[in-house]
């Protein structure tokens, strides 16, 4: 007798993702770590069996706006394709990669699957049983979800229908933002270029200026655009697109996407000067992701997502429907995505086996450059991907930063887009 495969259904984020996806926008975003050893591929694929009998909600494949178990059997790869690379859910049997080169291991996930939070859980249990396979013992600490124990319901449940009350908010568009502009690299190549430095001094900058670590970083990143990217014609608004994990307002064991944007505007005129950059930075941030916005917006997100007539209508309206949405109200009123994973978080018995942590976001057609931010172990890391051959505001950014922090910043790519041997 043939059993049935599992069904899940897409949360209210990972609707979006299947309508809007293709080579300049593949939906894909990456996780890594880097290892003070080369990787065992043996090693890995047996950790990537038993971490997907641990998760077996993301070794599914996409059919028909639902997730389906997939009963195939998965397999690392090394890694070869240039970072986050497109996912064709009509061919591929899983939406997720998982990568090795050298001392790195990544995971490649689909946006339908989970988000940065979720991955991030994934990496953790996947590193788990790696260490464990090389017959190393290391105390989870609490921080991990094992191999052994049962996956629960309220892993893959749908966080925002859990906390959505049922009220319909108007969604309100923004106007347009700037862009960056810029050649493109050839053969839709993405190029990434990862900095990697010590948390401590960070953290004393961002304390200097009366903000948070994202705060700093958002604030530089907006006056680096000025500076490399805007010239005096140009007066819209820099907005950086900001992910923030709705897990710290609303309690959420869950694997899945839940999370909000919050678009935070540093007028041409405030972008001129770090302080102004981050005077702009902080009122908004603050005040956008207080408890009270964010239920706002996860209104705005299951009213238009959720409504029984967007659900009603045929796929192929829905689809021109949503590429309509997300042209109109995410990709036209952003100048770049900025999201921070966070700490990783990792047992202390792990981390003598790991140098530090990389995270990268997609790139989109309008957003050629967008930034990722995560750490481990004391370690900083931020990552650029471009699909624009342009570098201006990245080698600033890295240059004021090692200046302002006093910490030695370690440069490097994945050699995609490298101009004349430099970065």
């Amino acid at each position: 007798m043939i059993r049935e495969r599992k069904r899940y259904p897409l949360d209210t984020a990972a609707k979006l993702f299947p309508s809007v996806s293709r080579p300049t926008n593949t939906s894909v975003f990456r996780l890594s770590v880097v290892l003070t050893e080369e990787v065992r591929p043996e090693a890995l694929q047996k950790a990537a069996e038993e971490t997907l009998r641990r998760y077996p909600y993301m070794a599914v494949r996409l059919r028909k706006n639902e997730l389906e178990e997939t009963g195939r059997p998965f397999a690392v790869v090394q890694e070869e394709k240039t970072p986050c690379a497109l996912f064709e859910p009509e061919k591929e049997e899983f939406l997720l990669r998982i990568l090795w080169y050298k001392r790195r291991i990544s995971v490649e996930i689909f946006h339908a699957l989970a988000d940065g939070t979720g991955g991030v859980m994934f990496l953790k249990t996947l590193l788990h049983c790696y260490f464990r396979t090389l017959g190393c013992t290391i105390d989870p600490e609490g921080k991990i979800l094992l191999p052994d124990e049962t996956p629960q319901e309220e892993e893959y449940e749908n966080s925002f229908l859990r906390y959505y009350d049922g009220t319909k908010t108007a969604v309100h568009k923004l106007p347009p933002a700037f862009k960056i502009k810029g050649e493109p690299l050839p053969d839709g190549g993405r190029n990434v270029i990862h900095g990697v430095f010590r948390l401590d001094g960070l953290k004393r900058a961002a304390k200097r200026q009366g903000a948070t670590v994202t705060e700093y970083l958002c604030a530089l990143m907006a006056f680096a655009i000025y500076r490399e990217c805007v010239n005096g014609l140009d007066d819209e608004p820099i907005v950086l697109s900001i992910p923030v994990n709705l897990r710290a307002v609303f309690p959420s064991c869950t694997v899945r996407n839940f999370f909000s944007i919050v678009n935070i505007t540093v007028s041409a005129e405030q972008a001129g000067s770090l302080r102004a950059a981050l005077d702009a930075v902080r009122r908004e941030l603050r005040g956008k992701t207080r408890p009270e916005k964010l239920r706002e917006a996860l209104r705005e997100s299951c009213g238009a997502m959720e409504h029984p007539v967007v659900r009603a209508v045929p796929q192929f309206m829905r689809d021109a429907g949503l590429r309509f949405v997300f042209a109109f109200f995410s990709e036209d009123v952003k100048t770049m995505t900025i999201s921070n994973v966070g700490a990783f978080d990792l047992p202390k018995g792990m981390l003598p086996y790991i140098d530090h942590a990389e995270s990268v976001v997609y790139p989109t057609e309008r957003s050629p450059i967008n930034c990722c931010l995560c750490s481990a172990g004391g370690k900083m890391t931020v990552s650029f991907i471009r699909t624009v051959q342009e570098t201006g505001p990245i080698r600033f950014f890295f240059r004021f930063l090692a200046r302002e922090t006093g910490e030695e910043i370690s440069v490097y790519t994945n050699d995609w887009g490298i101009l004349n041997g430099k970065v």
